[in-house]
């Protein structure tokens, strides 16, 4: 009788759900309340500009009031940013920061601990992370060198060409600080959003719709640009994003797709050129084809590989039984 009570107990804890759930639902539970979700939904925005202020902004503010030139200036208006070592490590920085941020907002308002946003196992799986980055970054590597070398301007590297010093700097800043960019990315965006939208409504497959897009809109419209082929590919690397999410029940595939196409394509970069230029533009798009069909042909590799391996989307966090129901 009393493990059976401790059971019944468990199921009734208003923070978790009561069942087996999919990762975009998981935010709602017995104790669900939808301003919470409205307040998570507008707090990620605000931390976004609260940490790229204080971090990129601030930068810029001492780099200029001391003359220590570390922010190229910039022509207003032009939809270019040169993107200098400093301020690339400024901006990963402050991305990266929407990892604790988003994890601290689930637990403050929903009362759920950090771990149960990995995965709805309640645990980041390393194995599965490590697995998909194995098959992930050899190909990538060989779509950098071509993608960069064919396509020199969109790739942001028409600036002055790199040194040595250069290129180990930019590098290292690839290699440590990018990954926690698209992680930080990945858990803002296709975590507490996807999972505060998707808790609007209890009907899983308008709620999947919802967490699928609404986060990728806000997503590609925060990435401020003017070709509409460059918008396509920016939603594309979103949604792939957010079906993997989906389809393996947590954040890992989603974090490692994005790390390793960021980390990569700096690390490629830093070979050519020693500053990094941003054009937001219109006129470049259609070079981003290939890195659209890419990020969708991974989805949907994805998706298969977790079909074969039986990949559990949801599970019920208080049995710990995975389920693809």
């Amino acid at each position: 009788m009393r493990i059976h009570d401790r059971h019944a107990n468990l199921s009734r804890d208003p923070a978790l759900p009561s069942g087996p759930t999919e990762y975009h639902q998981f935010l709602r539970t017995p104790g669900y309340r939808w301003w919470k979700a409205v307040l998570a939904i507008v707090l990620i925005p605000v931390a976004y500009v609260v940490s790229t202020f204080t971090l990129t902004w601030g930068l810029t503010a001492v780099s200029g009031s001391l003359g220590l030139g570390l922010v190229p200036p910039e022509t207003p208006g032009d939809g270019v940013v040169a993107m200098s070592p400093a301020r690339l490590l400024a901006s990963n920085l402050a991305i990266g920061l929407l990892i604790p941020i988003s994890l601290g907002l689930q637990r403050l308002l929903f009362g759920q601990p950090g771990r149960w946003m990995h995965s709805v196992h309640g645990r980041f799986r390393w194995k599965l992370a490590l697995n998909l980055a194995g098959v992930l970054v050899p190909v990538w590597i060989v779509y950098g060198i071509v993608w960069t070398l064919m396509n020199p301007e969109a790739a942001g590297v028409s600036g002055p060409s790199a040194t040595l010093a250069s290129t180990i700097v930019l590098f290292v800043i690839g290699l440590l600080t990018s990954p926690l960019q698209g992680a930080g990315e990945e858990y803002a965006a296709r975590g507490l959003l996807a999972r505060s939208f998707g808790s609007f409504t209890t009907q899983r497959t308008v709620s999947l719709l919802v967490a699928l897009l609404a986060p990728n809109l806000m997503f590609t419209v925060v990435h401020g640009l003017a070709d509409p082929l460059m918008v396509v590919y920016t939603f594309s690397v979103g949604l792939a994003c957010a079906v993997i999410t989906w389809r393996t029940g947590g954040i890992e595939g989603a974090v490692v797709l994005h790390a390793v196409n960021n980390a990569i394509l700096l690390m490629v970069a830093s070979f050519f050129s020693s500053e990094i230029t941003i054009d937001r533009s219109s006129g470049h798009g259609e070079v981003m084809w290939p890195g659209t069909l890419l990020m969708l042909l991974t989805a949907a590799g994805v998706w298969l590989w977790a079909r074969r391996r039986d990949v559990a989307r949801s599970a019920d966090p208080n049995s710990g039984h995975p389920t693809n129901d």
